[in-house]
């Protein structure tokens, strides 16, 4: 009996789609402060036209479940995968490498539409990054950037699915598969069933540096928020 959805790489066409069902799944408070509230039909105007270009121009990868039937898109997700001769360390000097970041972070943050919170961003994105690389260390592997499924179509196993095809990609190349993910977040326990081991936590203090504190106290946040990094390392076949 065939599947009654088709797993597949998305195409520019889907942007629109995509970029709506990420914009329903970043709900979280934590994802709101950063996003300042703003309406989803707003936000997902704003990131619709990067994820066609990414799409088009294969700087990411946007796996995807669409029903059979309809073709429509229900579940979605986002990888950075390795590019082979492309991905291997440019040898720099810890200044240079340090200068460049500086300036990649300057663009980021010029780039991020005005209703942003973008210093709240920018520190997120900088804790990100540290924490990756001091649990990385500078090895290639598969970094799940977002996952998401439209409400109406959640608790059918569509994102396990999703993943666990780039998983058997990660396989055959013997490469690591790594992600982070707010440490009170329920899809903790999936990523387990998956195969993935937690390897480490890093903590953002004091939020109402970049938030004021009564819009702290009504989003219910804290002061701090903690990601949790994940890694699932590559199954050897016999």
């Amino acid at each position: 009996m065939a599947s009654s959805h088709i797993f597949c790489n998305a195409l520019p066409s889907d942007a629109g789609v995509i970029a709506a069902i990420l914009a329903l799944s970043w709900d979280s408070p934590f994802s709101q402060l950063q996003v300042a509230s703003t309406d989803p039909h707003t936000l997902v105007a704003a990131i619709t036209p990067r994820i066609a270009q990414q799409i088009a121009d294969k700087s990411m990868l946007y796996h995807v479940a669409r029903r059979r039937e309809t073709q429509q898109v229900e579940s979605v997700v986002q990888w950075t995968v390795p590019s082979g001769a492309a991905d291997a360390a440019i040898e720099e000097s810890a200044e240079q490498r340090d200068e460049r970041q500086k300036f990649e972070d300057e663009v980021y943050y010029k780039s991020l539409p005005e209703y942003c919170n973008k210093r709240l961003v920018i520190e997120f994105s900088v804790a990100l990054r540290t924490l990756r690389e001091r649990v990385l260390c500078g090895r290639t592997h598969f970094l799940l950037e977002n996952v998401a499924t439209h409400p109406n179509h959640r608790r059918q196993g569509l994102a396990a699915q999703l993943i666990g095809h780039i998983l058997s990609q990660a396989d055959e190349q013997d490469v690591l598969v790594y992600l982070d993910t707010a440490s009170d977040n329920s899809a903790v326990h999936l990523y387990k069933r998956l195969g993935f081991e937690e390897q480490g936590r890093q903590t953002i203090t004091s939020l109402s540096r970049f938030v004021d504190e009564a819009e702290l106290e009504r989003s219910g946040v804290g002061n701090d928020h903690t990601r949790v990094t994940f890694v699932r390392y590559p199954i050897t076949k016999a």
